[in-house]
């Protein structure tokens, strides 16, 4: 593929897409191409097709395999794949026999190891899953955690949910539980505080694991500006991070 092809003579195209990173997606005779802001189409190959740009690379397909080009309209990989997805913190997911591995803007993949599926990074850390179990893997390669999970779901706030036996924990960046207590659902972190149920009760954890209040609840809501919405015997009452309860509301009566 060769970059900065001059469109000599006056070109109109089947269709086209808005701008993206300094390149538009551009259609003719079933094909695909992009063109920059000079009028120069990215490549002399015509593709099947092809994805905006997203951080400097865009995903193309040609011949049923996968690939990525840059904005030389180089090839990021020797290797075609079955199916490759946008970038996302420096890192895509691709797809071969089956398998999932993740490759960075070098066109080098994160492990040797395959796997049976992966996600997108979010704060430095993608799920990935083998042998029916998951866990983490940062940007090195390196997993998160000894201990293998059911299922991972993705860092936010500082912090990810693992879930194991149908119970559920936080783990931090350090492949640290932020608590001895798994529980029954949990809630990502909003204000440094998230929701957890226990014996079908509710209650809010901190980023140390300490419960913020000694009374758990028939329902919570998220953190707003300091404060949240708590249910008890069927009233509800707002409660700050000091734990203090204030006041009760009806919120039925109001239509909430």
């Amino acid at each position: 593929m060769n970059a900065n092809v001059k469109i000599i003579d006056k070109q109109y195209f089947d269709s086209c897409n808005d701008f993206c990173e300094g390149f538009a997606m551009v259609k003719l005779n079933n094909k695909y191409n992009f063109i920059n802001e000079n009028g120069e189409l990215l490549s002399k190959q015509w593709l099947c097709f092809c994805y905006d740009f997203h951080e400097g690379l865009a995903k193309i397909k040609l011949n049923d395999k996968w690939n990525f080009i840059n904005k030389s309209g180089e090839l990021l990989s020797k290797q075609w794949f079955r199916w490759c997805d946008n970038f996302h913190e420096g890192f895509a997911m691709v797809k071969l026999n089956n398998k999932y591995n993740l490759i960075d803007k070098n066109g080098k993949l994160i492990s040797d190891q395959w796997f049976a599926y992966c996600d997108r990074f979010y704060e430095g850390f993608a799920t990935v899953k083998l042998d029916n179990k998951c866990n983490f893997i940062n940007t090195d390669g390196k997993f998160l955690s000894e201990q293998w999970f059911s299922s991972c779901c993705c860092f936010f706030e500082g912090f990810g949910i693992v879930i194991l036996n149908n119970k559920y924990n936080f783990i931090d960046k350090n492949g640290k539980l932020i608590s001895d207590q798994w529980f029954e659902y949990c809630n990502y972190f909003h204000e440094e505080f998230a929701i957890v149920k226990l014996d079908n009760k509710f209650n809010f954890i901190d980023t140390d694991g300490k419960f913020l209040s000694e009374q758990w609840f028939d329902n919570c809501y998220n953190f707003k500006e300091g404060l949240a919405r708590v249910k008890l015997h069927d009233n509800y009452y707002f409660i700050n991070m000091n734990s203090d309860l204030l006041g009760y509301y009806d919120f039925q009566s109001d239509g909430i």
